[in-house]
């Protein structure tokens, strides 16, 4: 091993969205000058964004992703929306850290290299390992992607005899990429991008398509009428309380999907979200957003829809899918002759939830902060990696918190009762189950009504981009108000005690 390094002050693993959100906040907010090493074992700063695919852009708007003193939206000149496309916020990530070292920051990030909890020693991919002394290290990667590129499909088929391959792979599949039929396994942000490259960019007509979709999920409106803005998390919440109460708060409501179903019932009433859909109540939502022209081009996809029967067990040696519920579907070109089967047939891989987390979910959460260690997690939802990121910095920062008073500011989910056995299919996220006061939505409005009450932080919150009440424009305020008004329709329906 190589001697021991400098010893720093923090030592961040994992130069990802939630990664360089904690820096960037840590160079802003600490009370005096503090040395960073970032270790990331790919090659630049960026996280997942360095294994997406090509034709990958954020889902929401650039002006509340990326970092607190930088603004991102200034950077994303591709689209009028904002939404920055990857090669945008990877040169984003890496002009940031450039920043930070022009300003005198004393920060330096190795790529390409592997870390060592216990040993609190990187090796680099030349196998050079190197000790290195740190006041505290901090995990930034609990909130890793999960992508196709990386993590295989669950379900059974012969890669000799099928041709099967990540979203990825699509842009390079060459000139003759339109000629292909192609199946799309997977409905979320990742399935529905590429029905939109093969429609838009590859010119691959509809009916040379079948596309897999498990559940019929609702949709977050990006392009919402006038007078009405992309709902938060936050905003979603008091929706459904209001939907709860003007069905005459319904007793038993929440204790299933009932509660949750309203408040999407309410918002497509107002006509600020979609479902991709018609004939089917969504029973998901999925983390992902789409615009009038994209809805249209995909709606334009329905008869080469196969929709309702859940997942893929299988796929045979002829293309045909076998659904986790006993039923197969055939390709619907596979009676068209020689040459126009399974052999000319392209299966895209989209079944990977990204938000399952999988690298890290097998390690056992513990609190976030620690005497010498910093786990940064997901303790508040939309806007999720970033945010997070930001905000157990800025706690870090404020030298009159103790260590307990920062963890109940960080309150995380509950511990498995025993031993869990994956799904064989793999974990499903987006299910509108009952409200509970341990469900995410409930978890992230303890955590901000606690952040209000803690000074100066419901200040911050309001000057911070990366805060979803304030990329809605509500004022501090407006905010605690939202809470407190939260809060007690959440006593009311019997989620939460007094």
């Amino acid at each position: 091993m190589a001697a021991a390094k400098e010893e720093v002050d923090y030592l961040v693993v994992g130069a990802g969205a939630s990664g360089m959100a904690f820096v960037d906040t840590l160079f802003a907010h600490a009370p005096q000058p503090v040395s960073v090493l970032l270790v990331d074992e790919r090659e630049q700063p960026g996280g997942h964004w360095n294994d997406a695919y090509d034709y990958a852009t954020l889902h929401q708007p650039a002006r509340n992703y990326g970092v607190e003193t930088v603004r991102l939206e200034e950077a994303a000149k591709s689209n009028s929306e904002l939404r920055a496309t990857k090669a945008e916020i990877l040169d984003h990530y890496s002009a940031l850290l450039a920043g930070w070292q022009s300003k005198g920051h004393r920060v330096q990030f190795i790529g390409s290299a592997s870390f060592d909890f216990e040993a609190s020693a990187y090796t680099t991919k030349d196998g050079v390992r190197s000790a290195v002394p740190a006041r505290k290290v901090v995990d930034a990667r609990y909130t890793t992607n999960d992508l196709p590129l990386h993590v295989p499909p669950r379900f059974k088929f012969d890669s000799e005899r099928l041709d099967l391959i990540p979203p990825n792979e699509l842009p390079a599949r060459g000139a003759d990429a339109a000629q292909r039929r192609y199946c799309v396994l997977g409905a979320g942000k990742t399935g529905q991008d590429t029905m939109l490259y093969l429609r838009e960019t590859l010119g691959v007509a509809a009916e040379h398509i079948l596309w897999v979709m498990p559940t019929a999920p609702w949709i977050t409106r990006r392009d919402p009428p006038p007078g009405l803005k992309q709902n938060t998390c936050m905003e979603f919440l008091s929706v459904a309380l209001e939907a709860h109460a003007a069905a005459g708060s319904p007793a038993g409501a929440a204790e299933s999907a009932e509660f949750l179903q309203r408040g999407f019932e309410a918002l497509e009433a107002a006509g600020n979200i979609y479902k991709l859909d018609a004939t089917r109540k969504p029973t998901k939502f999925m983390d992902a957003t789409l615009n009038a022209r994209e809805v249209d081009v995909l709606l334009g996809c329905a008869p080469s829809v196969v929709s309702g029967k859940g997942r893929v067990a299988s796929i045979g040696d002829d293309g045909a899918l076998n659904f986790a519920d006993g039923s197969t579907v055939a390709l619907p070109w596979a009676a068209e002759g020689e040459g126009k089967g399974v052999e000319a047939t392209t299966f895209v891989h989209c079944t990977t939830g990204a938000f399952n987390f999988g690298r890290s979910s097998a390690e056992a959460a513990r609190p976030v902060f620690a005497p010498d260690a910093i786990r940064v997690q997901e303790i508040f939802q939309f806007p999720g990696f970033c945010f997070n990121g930001a905000v157990i910095a800025w706690l870090e920062c404020q030298r009159g918190l103790s260590l307990d008073e920062k963890n109940r500011l960080c309150e995380l989910p509950p511990p498995p009762a025993g031993p869990t056995t994956p799904p064989p299919l793999g974990p499903e996220a987006g299910d509108l189950g009952p409200m509970t006061a341990d469900h995410p939505l409930v978890r992230s409005h303890r955590n901000l009504r606690r952040w209000y009450a803690t000074e100066g932080m419901g200040e911050w919150l309001h000057s911070l981009r990366l805060f979803s009440l304030t990329m809605n424009g509500y004022s501090l305020e407006e905010g605690r108000a939202l809470i407190e008004r939260n809060h007690n329709g959440l006593v009311a329906t019997g989620v939460l005690a007094e």
